[in-house]
């Protein structure tokens, strides 16, 4: 069960972080192509989130969350040539220490609750 979850929420971050690509892409390059994927991409991604929710993981919720902030603020810069402000870095490393307070500091495991 604990290995479902983690591999659920996974697939449903990287479905969004996929997603969030072909749409940046779209809004770039206008073709028609990378809307209908990040579409369906994002369609996809929700139903299996809708599934981590379903068990009631409220910590699943701000794990994905804080990731996705992380990883779309690192591929901005990475693929997009986006700069990040002192004050977004900061909000970064914010983003980071809620990941570690929730998982690592209390021992928190999605599908403990």
């Amino acid at each position: 069960m604990f290995s479902t979850i983690w591999i659920s929420l996974l697939a449903s971050s990287l479905g969004f972080t996929a997603g969030s690509v072909f749409l940046k892409r779209f809004a770039d390059q206008g073709a028609i192509g990378d809307l209908t994927v990040s579409f369906l991409v994002f369609a996809i991604s929700n139903l299996i989130y809708a599934q981590v929710l379903a068990r009631g993981l409220g910590q699943s919720v701000v794990l994905s969350s804080m990731t996705q902030i992380i990883v779309m603020s690192g591929l901005g810069a990475l693929l997009f040539g986006e700069r990040l402000t002192p004050q977004q870095i900061g909000g970064l490393v914010l983003a980071v220490l809620s990941i570690w307070l929730i998982c690592g500091a209390t021992g928190a495991k999605p599908g403990a609750e």
